[in-house]
């Protein structure tokens, strides 16, 4: 596999190194790897140095995800560049599918696995990026229960930088990404303008790799960037399209909203006015593109992990249509309770083996407990509409 180098950006993220080397140590020996440390205060450089073989490793600025990027693909001369995030793995078979499907479609610029959540091997956290009409960047069916997924490779505007392969000579002939932004939708970015220059993308979907969602930025931040970057993306993609009066109109909406809540608007309209002032190259989304760019509302995204949740899929004490939780070997009395009428639906283990079935009428409470408890729990119901009460005892 000495036609793949692998690029990753560190921050700060000694914690995750082991986690890291243990990921390349699973893949060929001969593939290199290209690292650009951002300024990491903590023991992230010693670390890899210590773990990882085969390794060059770039120290500097904390200027970018983009920018740490672009300066490992300086280092890159191999056919492809694999984007790692240090949160993220993919094994070699994985990889192995990945390389082979750019080898025999030629007309497809970069290529990205199925990722799952991370410790969740049936809950997705990417299946390609999508816009929305505001310029914000989404992952495709996240936090979606895919227990068997279509193994059929799909088409895509634009991929995750999470975990994907790429042509290098493409990147290089694209001027890899774009250092105008600094954190989170660069990758969509990336994606667009090959797809201008009239690449394609897709998501590989036999091929799978997990991602540690939000390990890399705290949620305040992160926001921040989000809107920064979407605003970026907004111009240079959708601000001539039409959609230029509807994203006014939502940030009117956004202002009068935080008035009425009693929250000062005016660090949102500072950085709204502050990103409108950046000089944008206004690049023209190709037909091909345009039809796949805001998804499929079948796919939108769910919402993330409540830190207070038992797993991922839960609102509160509710879960609709999907909750998942890790038993941890204790044995788990569940009791069920249909919100508003007859649900439908299945106990499943963490390789999507059904356990139990059931269906609950309004009102009615249903216990459910297992002779040998699974070390996690799916409950699915059978409706993307179903809610149902969930209470968790120990026994």
């Amino acid at each position: 596999m000495n036609n793949v180098t692998a690029a990753v950006v560190l921050y700060n993220g000694e914690r995750l190194i082991p986690t890291l080397a243990k990921t390349l140590s699973s893949l060929p020996a001969d593939l290199k790897t290209v690292i650009y440390d951002s300024g990491s205060t903590d023991n992230s450089v010693a670390e890899v140095s210590r773990l990882l073989k085969n390794k060059t490793i770039i120290q500097g600025k904390n200027l970018g995800f983009g920018y740490g990027n672009n300066r490992c693909l300086e280092k890159i001369d191999t056919k492809y560049t694999l984007f790692l995030n240090s949160d993220a793995s993919i094994d070699a078979e994985s990889l192995e599918l990945l390389i082979s499907y750019l080898e025999n479609n030629h007309e497809f610029a970069a290529v990205q696995p199925l990722i799952r959540l991370w410790d969740w091997d049936k809950v997705t956290a990417s299946c390609g990026v999508f816009l929305t009409e505001y310029g914000e960047a989404w992952d495709g069916r996240f936090m979606h229960l895919e227990i068997s997924p279509l193994k059929e490779p799909l088409q895509v505007p634009a991929i995750t930088a999470a975990v994907a392969l790429w042509r290098t000579d493409v990147l290089r002939v694209l001027n890899g990404f774009d250092e105008g932004f600094f954190m989170y939708f660069e990758d969509a970015d990336l994606s667009l303008r090959a797809g201008a220059a009239g690449w394609k993308l897709a998501v590989v979907r036999n091929s799978e790799a997990f991602h540690m969602i939000g390990s890399s930025s705290k949620r305040n931040s992160a926001i921040q960037w989000e809107l920064e970057s979407s605003i970026r993306l907004f111009r240079r993609y959708l601000g001539g399209n039409g959609y230029s009066l509807n994203w006014w109109r939502r940030e009117l909406r956004i202002f009068l909203y935080s008035i009425s809540k009693g929250k000062s608007p005016f660090k949102r309209v500072f950085l709204v006015l502050r990103n409108l002032r950046k000089n944008v190259e206004i690049v023209p989304i190709p037909d091909e593109v345009k039809v796949m760019l805001f998804g499929d509302p079948m796919d939108f995204p769910q919402s993330r992990i409540n830190k207070d949740s038992p797993g991922p899929g839960w609102k509160g004490n509710k879960i609709s249509p999907w909750g998942g939780l890790k038993t941890d070997g204790k044995t788990i009395v569940f009791h069920l309770k249909a919100v508003d009428n007859f649900v439908s639906g299945s106990f499943l283990s963490g390789t999507g083996e059904i356990l139990q079935r059931f269906c609950i009428a309004p009102g009615k409470l249903l216990k459910v407990k297992f002779a040998e408890s699974p070390q996690v729990v799916y409950i699915h119901c059978d409706s993307s509409s179903d809610m149902l009460e969930v209470k968790l005892y120990e026994e």
